[in-house]
């Protein structure tokens, strides 16, 4: 049940069951606590929506600390590039960058840099700048990240 991902396992063995307990693990945390058998059943859903709670912090902190903001062609570039060019590791990370909208600009990112446009984040704020490829002006920031 581990290996299929399961949030929550509920282990009752003999000693359980004389003790009128149930063994409740949770996934995300490896916690493991000891639950009254009148209890079991109504706590389940509160441990879910913690585990859930916890679940989405966590993504949430991961995108922020590993999305940067970029101005340039030139950041972009050392952003994405590996620093061992013969032993290229993964480079998980989101690039915030002014976009022109234009194709060959995709085109360009995408054959030079292996990098594509992910999204228009719908709930950002408009924000005027520069295109970080051709300089041209632009409205709003797009995300952009490599594919592995």
């Amino acid at each position: 049940w581990i290996k299929k991902g399961v949030p929550l396992r509920i282990e009752v063995g003999p000693r359980d069951i004389a003790a009128g307990v149930a063994m409740v693990a949770r996934r995300d945390t490896g916690e493991k606590a000891a639950v009254p058998r009148a209890e079991l059943v109504a706590g389940i859903t509160d441990r879910l929506q913690a585990i859930q709670d916890n679940l989405l912090a966590r993504a949430r902190a991961f995108q922020a600390e590993h999305t940067k903001t970029i101005d340039t062609f030139e950041e972009l570039k050392a952003y994405f590039a590996p620093k061992n060019p013969e032993r290229p590791e993964i480079h998980g990370g989101f690039a915030m960058c002014h976009w022109n909208g234009s194709p060959e600009v995709e085109k360009r990112l995408k054959e030079e840099l292996k990098v594509t446009i992910r999204c228009i984040p719908i709930d950002a704020p408009a924000e005027a700048g520069k295109c970080v490829v051709t300089g041209e002006p632009s409205a709003r920031r797009v995300v952009m990240a490599k594919a592995y």
